[in-house]
């Protein structure tokens, strides 16, 4: 069975270009299917780590599992699409990389054999070397489509589109309407190859001087936040043991109202332990996400620092709750 085909047509075709883009030897069906079954055994551990204790206090236990399993489920297959979609992304941002590193030199390769008296096509495939790596299979990959048939103004332009680099896009587009136009290549391809050295160095720049502010954003979320949150879940641990000790009863014969009401505790420690992993979690992805956009200019390169970031955050939250708990574990008696 085709299940692929319960995706949108649109969807789908985009889904079987990017893994096509990445070199990725995976259909979609497979794809579908490692979701899907992985999606089981990530739900059975959620279903244990977060759902086992509302399960048991449930009036309905087969209900409340089934329930609970449907839940862990759905949030089994979100975390599994996004894994990989930022797989995917990343492998096309190293991808994009690459190419932009290599793009000047090989362009100026093609200026220069556009100035020997090759045509555009000749120059483009003369000018391929080992070095250039993703770009090299990219141009060998455009001159098959070419000797197929193909339009090498529309081979380039699909190239151009196939990557989120604008770098490329716009210096394609330059390279198709020096093409129409019939003009002298050899000079505008060299511009084109001098232009795209300057950018970048204007991007090293630039990343150069916001470096203070990835350390802020860094500190923030990764130490500050933790600590404060280690600190407030300290906090309650204390309060709650301090005003277990109190007792009510004592003050049944004062006729003075008491402007405090000890019967009841609006958060458990556990209840904000829970509430600081969400937000340390959510903190750290965002910082991650904010970083890169500061840095390299874009969201999706800054996907691989999540976990990182994630592991972090969590480990010094955990850590600084451990000493914590033994600077005042002879606080309260």
């Amino acid at each position: 069975m085709n299940i692929s085909l319960l995706l949108p047509q649109k969807l789908r075709k985009n889904i079987e270009t990017d893994l096509t883009s990445v070199r990725l030897n995976l259909k979609i069906n497979e794809l579908i299917a490692y979701i899907a079954l992985g999606g089981i055994a990530l739900a059975i551990i959620i279903l244990l780590l977060f759902f086992k204790d509302p399960i048991k206090l449930a009036p309905n236990f087969v209900i409340a599992l089934i329930e609970y399993f449907l839940l862990s489920y759905l949030i089994a297959v979100c975390i599994g699409i996004f894994v990989f979609y930022s797989i995917i992304t990343l492998k096309k941002v190293k991808r994009k990389k690459e190419i932009e590193l290599v793009l000047s030199d090989y362009l100026q390769l093609v200026a220069a054999n556009l100035h020997a008296g090759m045509t555009i096509d000749q120059s483009l495939w003369y000018a391929v070397r080992e070095r250039f790596g993703v770009l090299a299979e990219e141009i060998e990959l455009l001159a098959r489509k070419v000797a197929a048939g193909i339009d090498l103004e529309q081979a380039l332009l699909e190239f151009a589109k196939s990557y989120d680099s604008d770098l490329l896009y716009k210096s394609v587009i330059l390279l198709v309407e020096g093409i129409k136009s019939g003009g002298e290549l050899s000079e505008l391809v060299n511009k084109i190859a001098w232009n795209i050295k300057e950018t970048q160095l204007l991007e090293k720049e630039i990343a150069a001087e916001t470096t203070t502010y990835a350390v802020f954003v860094v500190f923030a979320a990764l130490f500050a936040a933790p600590a404060l949150y280690a600190l407030a879940h300290r906090i309650i641990l204390i309060m709650t043991a301090v005003t277990s000790q109190i007792d009510i009863s004592s003050t049944a014969g004062i006729s003075t109202p008491i402007p405090l009401t000890l019967s009841g505790q609006a958060i458990t420690a556990v209840d904000f332990k829970t509430f600081a992993l969400i937000n340390l979690f959510l903190t750290s992805s965002i910082s991650a996400m904010i970083i890169s956009k500061i840095k390299k200019g874009g969201i999706k390169p800054g996907l691989k620092l999540i976990p990182l970031f994630v592991l972090i955050s969590v480990l010094f939250f955990l850590i600084i709750i451990v000493l914590l708990g033994g600077l005042f574990k002879d606080f309260v008696v």
